[in-house]
């Protein structure tokens, strides 16, 4: 008999350490589907930083620079439309357009414009107002032979639309005298 009792608790004791492994079994099972799912998020952070590194490389190169003539020189006159710039000396993103006179933010983020203005005649007078999406941002005026320049950080989101729009007269020549000049700072 107490063989007996001893093969008795001795099996007692294999059922618990039996049950103790298949919970251990379980919980390294539950672990590893941690783990997994856990290195496939790492793996989805990775590419998502690759792609908005690649991304960044592409967008953070955006300057333009263009004046208002492409050849010849002459007044450009109007009541508060768009000036077209059409004599681009650089244009790197291809984000300004010489058709229209429009940049177009391609992504969010602190862009620097600046824009200038030359009167030829003393009886003209020019005003020129660079606007965001159709709202006056900065001005300039002046008459009577004269230059005026102005600038301004923008906050802008995708797909904004900057531009110049004149009242009035305003000269270019082939010294390029009216200007209209972007880049992005950084983006947001």
């Amino acid at each position: 008999m107490p063989h007996l009792y001893v093969t008795l608790v001795q099996a007692t004791e294999l059922a618990a350490t039996q049950e103790k492994l298949l919970t251990l079994q379980q919980k390294l099972t539950v672990s590893e589907g941690r783990v997994e799912e856990l290195e496939k998020q790492q793996e989805v952070k990775f590419i998502i930083k690759c792609v908005m590194f690649l991304n960044f490389a592409t967008v953070s190169k955006v300057a333009f620079s263009a004046s208002l003539l492409d050849s010849g020189e002459g007044n450009t006159s109007g009541s508060f439309v768009p000036l077209i710039y059409r004599n681009v000396f650089t244009n790197i993103g291809n984000h300004y357009n010489p058709n229209t006179g429009y940049f177009t933010a391609p992504v969010r983020g602190a862009y620097y414009f600046r824009f200038t203005g030359h009167v030829a005649n003393i009886d003209s007078t020019m005003f020129l107002r660079l606007v965001k999406n159709g709202q006056s941002m900065v001005i300039i005026g002046d008459h009577a032979e004269d230059n005026a320049s102005n600038g301004v950080v923008l906050q802008l989101e995708v797909a904004d639309v900057v531009s110049v729009q004149i009242s009035g007269d305003v000269w270019d020549d082939q010294y390029h005298r009216t200007t209209f000049t972007g880049f992005l700072l950084f983006p947001l």
